[in-house]
């Protein structure tokens, strides 16, 4: 199961969060863009756009952030965090 976890912080607090999940047979990235979608579509938040850093935090990191200047529409808080919870991969212990 591929689930997402989004977390609105304004001013250094917790303003909103939700967790969606993906069960779907199809690839990470399109996972993804489907959570990441639903979650804007929860929030009432326009599709932040996604650059390159991103794709590098997220694989890194399994984390990204994203500010006001990566929205096409203004928005009323400082940051929209995302963090992959759950991508289907059992560690080998």
């Amino acid at each position: 199961m591929y689930k997402l976890w989004a977390k609105i912080i304004n001013k250094n607090r917790l303003v909103d969060s939700i967790v969606v999940k993906n069960k779907e047979d199809v690839a990470m990235s399109e996972k993804k863009d489907k959570c990441l979608k639903e979650i804007c579509q929860k929030l009432d938040l326009s599709v932040p756009v996604w650059l390159k850093k991103h794709d590098l935090e997220f694989a890194k990191f399994k984390y990204v952030t994203f500010y006001p200047h990566d929205f096409i529409d203004e928005v009323d808080f400082d940051k929209l965090e995302i963090e992959l919870l759950d991508d289907d991969k059992k560690s080998a212990v």
